[in-house]
């Protein structure tokens, strides 16, 4: 057997450039002497930026950083080390590493690694733990809670069946009795969060079901409250108990009308969605396929990100003592994860919320997706501002978009967006900007960078419903506008039709005074 030959000095080069960790050395004067392709694209930076030039030149004030005194320790005391370090980039993205450092002839070297995603996921994961462990946790505690309301609900039925109906004793076990059966229904909710109770599924047309309910909703709302029912004729039959289903419309029925005190529009919606492989990896226990999507949309107060962090927990409201249980979203979300459906929320303070259901449609049940004509390519090369408060949005589709080919300006803001615009000199093909934001909304930016950039084109995103946008008057009619959650084949669609269009003009505000 003839020997192994060593690895040479460009055979060594060409298998750290190929990995997928970052690697980078740092000599003893804290000047970086080498960076490997990954870890140029950790940094986001051009070799030529960073070789040769000390790490408090290149980052101001990193001497003061967790990470620069695990690099010191090493020099030191020549001992490795690890840390979780979280970089946070100029246009606002927070990315997380994981960071082994280790002594190497020349000072140390320190291994990168990308862990953003992971503990995306082991976030998704440990909430999802989280709710089934409270969800394990309510259904014991109702199942022995029914036990004791058998009891109570039983022994003062039969005293007030032996009681004369003018007996003083009357009136105190009727109170006794409303409150056991008030208690039943609470712990009913429990066992609709916990999965636990029985269902009885039937082939149903949802639109069927809430054409059923709808009198009964009206009532429900008020006359202060407006109901708009929108139904896609089209969406195939689901597999469900159809009294859990509208056990889910009339919870969020409430729940909406709690959230417009004085008033607003209500909006029911059903349509067909299909969620695939990239959507499911996003949203943990997803399952890719067609699904029948319920919307329930309002125009009230809405909520912020931690309020909707902790929106389906039993017992958690926002409504003052004595004015909720708290259990009412908690029982949505049992009832449509039991039928083996998702609920998701999109909110923001002052812009009411979008509550989405989505049920998998039946085993053999033709499905429509009314999807557009594909364009000829999804790929393209052209610039894109993307404007998105929300962090993990924007980073996603940043990640979609980029992977499509194109050039990717990030913005937290209007601001920053403003900004972004100033300094590129070049063309910018398309902005593509949430609508509801702080301080400046999507329209208003666009408007401003109308006024210097009339070649760029506009396509707004949204959380909304395609028709609750309109009625909230967020919208004109003709503006184009992609649908959240960011579905990476629907957007890379979407961003390519509004490219591709030969009109602009429908693509921006109407102008004050027109």
């Amino acid at each position: 057997m003839g020997s192994q030959q060593p690895l040479g000095p460009r055979d060594l080069s060409q298998m750290l450039g190929s990995l997928r960790e970052g690697v980078q050395i740092i000599d003893r004067s804290y000047r970086y002497t080498y960076l490997n392709r990954a870890a140029a694209e950790h940094a986001r930076r051009d070799p030529g930026e960073l070789l040769g030039r000390g790490m408090s030149e290149v980052y101001p004030g990193i001497e003061r950083s967790p990470m620069f005194a695990q690099i010191e320790r090493c020099m030191r005391d020549r001992v490795p080390s690890m840390l979780q370090n979280e970089f946070t980039y100029p246009d606002g993205e927070v990315r997380s590493f994981s960071l082994h450092i280790g002594p190497c002839d020349e000072g140390v070297v320190v291994l990168s690694i990308d862990v953003t995603e992971a503990r995306r996921v082991e976030a998704q994961l440990r909430h999802a733990q989280k709710m089934e462990a409270v969800g394990r946790l309510a259904g014991s505690v109702a199942h022995d809670f029914n036990n004791l309301l058998s009891v109570i609900l039983g022994y003062s039925s039969m005293l007030l069946s032996d009681l004369e109906p003018n007996d003083p004793l009357r009136p105190d076990i009727d109170l006794i009795r409303a409150a056991g059966e008030k208690a039943a229904g609470l712990t009913r909710q429990l066992l609709a969060f916990s999965r636990q109770q029985v269902l009885e599924p039937r082939l149903i047309d949802l639109n069927e079901l809430l054409v059923d309910g709808e009198r009964m909703l009206r009532r429900l709302l008020g006359e202060d409250v407006e109901l708009v029912m929108l139904y896609d004729a089209s969406i195939p039959r689901v597999l469900v108990d159809p009294g859990q289903i509208d056990q889910v419309v009339m919870n969020l029925a409430v729940n909406a009308r709690d959230a417009m005190p004085n008033g607003g529009k209500l909006t029911i919606e059903t349509r067909i969605e299909l969620l695939d492989e990239a959507y499911a990896t996003e949203h943990f226990g997803v399952s890719p396929g067609a699904y029948v999507m319920l919307a329930v949309s309002d125009t009230g107060i809405g909520m912020d990100k931690d309020t909707q962090s902790r929106i389906f927990e039993p017992f958690f409201t926002t409504k003052e003592a004595g004015k909720g249980t708290g259990l009412g979203l908690s029982t949505v979300f049992g009832i449509v994860r039991q039928s083996g459906g998702n609920v998701w929320v999109y909110s923001e303070p002052g812009q009411g919320a979008t509550f989405k259901v989505y049920l998998p449609v039946a085993a053999g049940e033709p499905v429509q997706s009314g999807a557009p004509v594909e364009p000829a390519t999804l790929q393209g090369t052209e610039t894109i501002l993307l404007v998105e408060d929300q962090d993990e949005v924007r980073r996603v589709a940043q990640q979609i978009l980029s992977r499509a080919g194109y050039h990717v300006m990030a913005a937290a803001n209007a601001g920053e967006a403003l900004i972004c615009s100033e300094r590129h000199p070049s063309l910018i093909h398309l902005l593509l900007t949430d609508l509801v934001m702080p301080q400046m909304s999507g329209l208003e930016l666009a408007g401003r960078l109308a006024r210097v950039r009339p070649e760029m084109k506009v396509l707004y995103m949204s959380g909304y419903t395609d028709r609750a946008i309109l009625q909230h008057g967020i919208l004109d009619s003709g503006l184009a506008y992609v649908q959240k959650p960011l579905v990476p084949e629907r957007l890379a669609r979407r961003v390519r039709e509004v490219l591709d269009s030969p009109q602009r003009r429908s693509l921006l505000p109407p102008a004050a005074g027109d």
